[in-house]
């Protein structure tokens, strides 16, 4: 299955993050462009990006996650109001997972499965 998909992880709470808005953009010409802006489901997944979905192409994109309104909502502060992760997607026939592990203070990030 190809596709980009992710899972958010608020390692504070030890839950997922649920409600998060997650934009993906893809890097052309020098330009960003938003091909999907999706939200996190009750298991703080998106499954996949659908809109990129039929032209996943091979390329440079960005995931831009809204951790700060994540924050606000559960009544608390954090140090990154919003979170990007650039990656490269060399073969666009395979599935490529990006999970963030979130804090209100760091992240993580990695190329899952």
């Amino acid at each position: 299955m190809s596709g980009i998909s992710t899972h958010v992880l608020d390692l504070t709470r030890g839950t997922p993050a649920a409600g998060v808005v997650v934009r993906l953009s893809r890097l052309a010409d020098g330009v960003w462009t938003e091909v999907a802006a999706l939200v996190t489901d009750e298991d703080g997944r998106v499954k996949s990006l659908p809109e990129e979905r039929a032209r996943l192409t091979r390329g440079q994109y960005r995931l831009h996650f809204e951790t700060g309104e994540y924050f606000r909502r559960l009544g608390s502060s954090c140090f990154h109001p919003y979170i990007e992760v650039v990656f490269e997607i060399a073969d666009p026939a395979e599935n490529h997972h990006v999970p963030l592990l979130l804090t209100p203070f760091g992240y993580s990030t990695y190329r899952g499965s």
